[in-house]
C-alpha cells in the first residue's frame, strides 16, 4: 500500500433517526494528534541528523506538510499502515515554501524552525511565503501572532505585499535575538508551538508569557528537549527556553494519541445513544471532555459509562444506551478547561438534550459558520456576539441550542470539527443526506469514512475528488 490520498467531492449518509446503531464489537483506534504532528515535522529542520517519527496519522494535511518539506531539499519517507515517517534534513536547498503552504496554517511552524537554523547554519538569510489558509470558522483568522515573533525572536524585518511575505534576517548576527521575552494576548496552541520551534537553537535566553498549556505543547517540548533543546515550561502559562547555539540532535519520537478525535468519536455515539470502544487513546489529555460527559451521564449511572477496570487502560468502551442528556451551560477556554475545538461537535448533541442548552465561546467568537449548515437538518438555534468589557477578548460567541429533531440535508463542509458536526447530524436524521466538500474532516480524522462504516454507518463517498500524490514510500533500514 501506497500513501496516495483520495479525498472525494462530497459524502451521503444514510441515517436512520432513532434506530441508527453502532457496532461497539469495532474498535476504533485512535491515530496520532493533528495538533502535534505537524509541529513534530517540523522540528525535524532544527538537525541536520535523522529523526523518525511514530504514531503518525494519515491526513491530509501530514501529507501536504511532507511535500513542503521535499521541495526544501529535506528527505521525506512515510508508512501510513506503520505510521512512522523518517525525516532527514542534512541541508536545506530552497528558502521558499511552496504553494502546497497555502492550504494550511500550521505550514508557519516551519518559518521559525528554518530562520533558527539559518541563523546558525548561514544556508539563507530570508525566508519567502505566501500567507496560509486553513480553516476560517466563519471569519478571519490573523498571522500577526506569527509575523510579530519573527521580529521578536530573529529582529526579522518584514515585507508583505499582497499574499507574498519575505522573513529577512539581521545581517549582522549579533542583531539576533534582541528581545527576551515575548507574549500574546490570549492563549494560543499554533503561537507557542511556533516560539518553542523559534527558540530551540537560539543562542540567548528567551521567555515566554501566556503560553498554551494543551498537552500537546508539553509533548512537543519533550520531543525538542530529546533532541537537545533546553525548554522549560511543561503545564504553565511562562515558558523559558535556555540558550543552546547549536542545531538539535536526530532519534525516533512518537506522537501523542489525538484527544480531540477521541472525543469526537465519543460524541458521536452520545448524540446517537450508542456505544462505542475506542483504543490507543490518552486519558490525561481527555480529561476536560471526558468530565463533562461523565457529568452528563451520571443522570443515569455514571458506572454504565466506563466499563474498562481502570481508566489507566488504553482502551474504553462508552455506553450510552437511553442515557437522559440533560440541558448544560458550556463556556470553552483554554486547555485544562472545555475545548473550544469541539464546541460545534458539542451543538448537536446538546440539541439531543431535554432543554436548552448554551454555548459560550470568547476564543472562536467568529466560529459560528456551522449553525448556518446545521439549520438545513432541523437544528433550532440562536446565536450572537457577546461584548467584554476590559478583557483581552473584547467578544465571545454565545449559541442557545434547543431541543431539536434532525431531518436529512444537504449541506457544506467548512472547517475541520464543523464537518464532523454536520456528520453527527446527518447520522441522526432518518434518510439520504449529503455533506459537500467532506476534505476538512479528512484533514484531521484519519480513515474517518473506512471507521465509519465499521461502526455500522450507511455511508458512500462520491467516485469524483481530488487525488494527493503520495509521500515516497518508508525505506526498511
Amino acid at each position: 500500500m501506497n500513501n496516495e490520498f483520495f479525498i472525494p467531492d462530497f459524502i451521503e449518509i444514510n441515517g436512520h433517526g432513532a434506530n441508527t446503531r453502532l457496532d461497539a464489537s469495532y474498535h476504533i483506534d485512535i491515530s496520532g494528534a493533528k495538533n502535534e504532528v505537524l509541529g513534530a515535522m517540523a522540528a525535524a529542520v532544527l538537525t541536520d541528523q535523522p529523526i523518525t517519527l511514530e504514531n503518525v496519522p494519515h491526513i491530509s494535511d501530514v501529507l501536504d506538510m511532507g511535500k513542503i518539506m521535499i521541495d526544501l531539499g529535506i528527505g521525506v519517507e512515510y508508512s501510513p499502515i506503520l505510521r512512522r515517517m523518517h525525516l532527514y534534513a542534512a541541508e536545506i536547498k530552497s528558502n521558499t515554501l511552496s504553494d502546497e503552504s497555502f492550504k494550511f496554517r500550521a505550514s508557519y511552524y516551519l518559518w521559525g524552525a528554518l530562520m533558527a537554523r539559518f541563523a546558525i547554519t548561514g544556508e539563507f538569510d530570508s525566508l519567502n511565503l505566501k500567507i496560509p489558509g486553513g480553516c476560517a470558522f466563519g471569519g478571519t483568522r490573523a498571522i500577526d501572532y506569527h509575523l510579530n515573533l519573527m521580529r521578536n525572536v530573529f529582529s526579522a524585518r518584514i515585507s508583505n505585499k499582497e499574499s507574498e511575505i519575505k522573513i529577512q534576517l539581521p545581517k549582522k548576527q549579533s542583531a539576533i535575538d534582541s528581545a527576551p521575552i515575548y507574549s500574546t494576548k490570549q492563549v494560543s496552541h499554533g503561537a507557542t508551538f511556533h516560539w518553542m520551534l523559534s527558540t530551540a537553537t537560539a543562542n540567548r535566553k528567551k521567555f515566554l508569557y501566556n503560553a498554551s498549556m494543551e498537552p500537546e505543547v508539553g509533548h512537543l517540548l519533550g520531543i525538542l528537549n530529546g533532541m537537545g533543546a533546553n525548554l522549560r515550561g511543561t503545564d504553565c502559562t511562562a515558558m523559558t527556553s535556555f540558550e543552546t547555539g547549536h542545531l538539535l540532535n536526530g532519534g525516533t519520537y512518537s506522537i501523542l494519541p489525538d484527544r480531540l478525535e477521541t472525543a469526537s468519536y465519543a460524541l458521536l455515539a452520545l448524540a446517537l445513544r450508542q456505544g462505542i470502544v475506542l483504543s490507543n487513546m490518552d486519558f490525561d489529555s481527555c480529561r476536560p471532555w471526558m468530565n463533562s460527559i461523565k457529568e452528563i451521564a451520571g443522570r443515569n449511572n455514571v458506572k454504565k459509562l466506563f466499563t474498562t477496570p481502570s481508566e489507566y487502560t488504553d482502551k474504553i468502551k462508552f455506553l450510552f444506551y437511553n442515557t437522559y442528556v440533560p440541558g448544560r451551560s458550556f463556556q470553552m477556554s483554554p486547555f485544562p478547561g472545555k475545548e473550544t475545538d469541539l464546541q460545534q461537535i458539542w451543538t448537536p448533541v446538546l440539541a439531543t438534550a431535554g432543554e436548552s442548552s448554551t454555548i459560550i465561546d470568547p476564543i472562536w467568537p467568529g466560529r459560528s459558520g456551522h449553525l448556518a449548515q446545521m439549520a438545513k437538518f432541523g437544528l433550532k438555534s440562536e446565536h450572537r456576539q457577546i461584548k467584554i468589557k476590559n478583557s483581552v477578548a473584547p467578544k465571545a460567541l454565545e449559541v442557545l441550542i434547543h431541543p431539536s429533531q434532525f431531518n436529512p440535508a444537504h449541506v457544506t463542509g467548512m472547517d475541520l470539527r464543523g464537518t464532523f458536526g454536520l456528520i453527527v447530524c446527518a447520522a441522526m436524521a432518518n434518510g439520504h443526506s449529503r455533506i459537500d466538500n467532506p476534505s476538512f474532516a479528512l484533514r484531521g480524522y484519519p480513515n474517518l469514512i473506512h471507521n465509519l462504516r465499521k461502526l455500522g454507518l450507511d455511508i458512500k463517498a462520491s467516485d469524483t475528488g481530488t487525488t494527493l500524490p503520495p509521500l515516497p514510500a518508508l525505506k526498511y533500514r
